[in-house]
């Protein structure tokens, strides 16, 4: 299976800020587990691939902050009720 990564480009093609969210943090996850020897699997979250990747890495503090950020994002599109749509 080749990696495949969206270009910035491709992220403009998304009609909504789901589709954007998810298929940005679905790239983050890859780049983290196979760029940055993250650990994988169900019981791994994404913040815990950014620790890891900080960790073995050295990623700058206000990298780290940036990508938390889209992670959590992320995660109230998908678990809370009324957050619909990216901030503004």
């Amino acid at each position: 299976m080749g990696a495949t990564f969206s270009t910035t480009t491709s992220y403009n093609q998304y009609k909504n800020d789901f589709e954007l969210v998810i298929r940005a943090t679905k790239d983050l996850e890859h780049l983290l587990e196979s760029g940055f020897g993250a650990p994988s699997g169900k019981t791994v979250g994404l913040h815990d691939k950014i620790t890891a990747a900080q960790a073995s890495h050295g990623l700058s503090s206000d990298t780290v902050k940036k990508l938390r950020y889209l992670v959590t994002i992320r995660n109230k599109l998908v678990h809370e009720h009324n957050f619909n749509k990216l901030p503004d």
